[in-house]
Formats: structure tokens, C-alpha cells, sequence
């Protein structure tokens, strides 16, 4: 059995961040809203694009660069988009958990989607954005960022009306790999399925069927990347139905939508850039 809850931890997965540079920093994280840090250069040494997949995230990523330092809130994807190609720059990032969910000045969460909004449009916080882009010091970096960012998640957490529904959601969509539905989501909340539409909605820019589909994607996605190449067409069947898809046909569709590539392929990929040997977790 591949999907127990008591194992299920949807960590998002950028992999094609990972595969387009020699060395991929992570520091994991896993609380207050944050699932990691990362960071890595775009030195030249190899020329893969960096292709953003979806993972119902939102990112700040940091370009720390002397001459052009600049900083975004970056939304999901909803299908893959190809993102940072620039050379000879270093970057400082922050994804957050799969629904975390604060309130920008001016920005919805819905208004985050697909797009990349300046740092400082969203966060006047122009110390935290010198300080970071001016350092490369991994360490650092996560310590003035945390430093800053603690009082604003305790604010938004103490200020939420919806704080404790939209965790009770997240964990069930969570424990099930995205296998739940709206009507079920409303059966153990006791609320209305437009209630709960509506505010996943609002605290999160997706609706929840969208969400849950990226959460089955990106619960695809971590079992590949821990795949053996050896065992892959052995399991893909298996892992089709533990998924909730109606075939295998059905997975390889969804993963395609997601990726332009197949799960095969990908696994090919991930052997080939020696995908683990470039992700450092400290």
C-alpha cells in the first residue's frame, strides 16, 4: 500500500530548478508555513532550462546580484512555464507550504497566480531585501528571513478567522494525496460546498478541486524522484490506482498536462542530470 496518512508529507518539488544548475542548496523547514529554503547560481556550467511545475506554492525568490538585486513573490504555475534563464546569478528563495495562505497589502492570493510581483510591491521591507541580496551566506540569509518573518506569520496567524477550518482542510486534503472531494470536504466541516468553495477560494487563489489536483501531482512527482529506474514500470500501475486516477493512461495524461513530459521520460531525466547528486539538503 503506497498511500498511508501517516507517511503522506507532500513536500513540493521543483526538480527542474534542481536539474538546470551543478549545485542545489535546500534547508527543510516543514513549519511555520514554510516547507524549505534553497538556494543556487546559474553559473553557465550547464544548460538546461529552469521549467516551473506546479505545486500549489508560493515562492520569494531573492536575486542577489551587486549591480541588479531584485526580489519577487512568485504564485503557482498551473501548467509548466519556463522562469530564471538568466546566467551568472545567485539566488536566495522561500517556498511555502502547499496552502499557506497571508495577507500582502493590495495582493489576493488569487492575484499571486502564475504571476511574479515585486518584493517590494507586496513587502515594503527594504532592510530585509538589502540584506538579503547583498549576501550570499546561505545561513544567513535564512536567519534574517526568519528573524523578520516570524512576527508577520504570528500576526496573520492570531488575525485569521478562517485559521482553524483551513487547516482542518488542508489535512484532510493532505492525509489523502488530494483525494477528496468538495462535497466531502463540506460532509465532515458541516459546511455548505459553495461555503467551502468559497473561502479556499479566497485564502488560497485555487478552487479546491484545482488544488487537490496539484497535490495528487506533486504526491506523483515525490514518488517518482524516489523511484528506482529499475522498478518504475513494475510500480506505475499500482501507483496509478493508489492515486485515485481511473488508469494508468489517466496518470501519464495528468503528468504530461503538468510537465510536457512523461513519467518515463522524467525518470529518465532525473538519472541522467544525477538529479541526487546535485540536490545538497543541510
Amino acid at each position: 500500500m503506497i498511500l498511508d496518512p501517516k507517511y503522506i508529507v507532500i513536500s513540493p518539488k521543483q526538480p527542474y530548478f534542481v536539474m538546470a544548475t551543478s549545485r542545489y542548496y535546500k534547508a527543510v523547514v516543514m513549519n511555520y508555513g514554510i516547507s524549505h529554503f534553497y538556494c543556487f547560481q546559474r553559473d553557465g556550467t550547464t544548460e538546461n532550462p529552469i521549467v516551473a511545475v506546479p505545486d500549489g506554492c508560493f515562492d520569494i525568490l531573492f536575486f542577489c546580484d551587486e549591480k541588479e538585486p531584485c526580489a519577487y513573490v512568485c504564485g503557482t504555475v498551473l501548467h509548466p512555464k519556463s522562469t530564471l534563464n538568466t546566467k551568472n546569478k545567485c539566488f536566495f528563495g522561500v517556498r511555502f507550504l502547499p496552502g499557506s495562505s497571508f495577507k500582502f497589502k493590495n495582493v489576493t492570493m488569487s492575484d499571486l497566480v502564475e504571476q511574479e510581483i515585486p518584493f517590494l510591491e507586496i513587502i515594503e521591507d527594504k532592510d530585509l531585501f538589502e540584506q538579503i541580496t547583498s549576501s550570499k551566506d546561505f545561513n544567513y540569509q535564512i536567519q534574517i528571513f526568519m528573524d523578520k518573518y516570524l512576527k508577520f506569520y504570528n500576526y496573520s496567524e492570531a488575525t485569521s478567522k478562517h485559521k482553524d477550518l483551513r487547516k482542518f482542510i488542508m489535512r484532510n486534503i493532505m492525509e489523502t494525496a488530494g483525494q477528496i472531494r468538495v462535497k466531502e470536504l463540506a460532509d465532515v466541516t458541516g459546511y455548505s460546498v459553495r461555503y467551502i468553495n468559497k473561502m479556499f477560494s479566497e485564502q488560497f487563489g485555487l478552487s479546491p478541486k484545482v488544488f487537490c489536483k496539484l497535490m495528487r501531482f506533486q504526491y506523483l512527482l515525490n514518488n517518482l524522484n524516489d523511484c528506482k529506474k529499475e522498478i518504475f514500470h513494475t510500480n506505475l500501475t499500482e501507483l496509478a490506482m493508489e492515486l485515485g486516477y481511473y488508469d494508468q493512461s489517466h496518470m501519464i495524461k495528468d503528468f504530461y498536462e503538468f510537465t510536457n513530459t512523461t513519467p518515463g521520460k522524467y525518470i529518465h531525466s532525473l538519472q541522467e542530470t544525477e538529479y541526487k547528486k546535485r540536490l545538497i539538503i543541510i
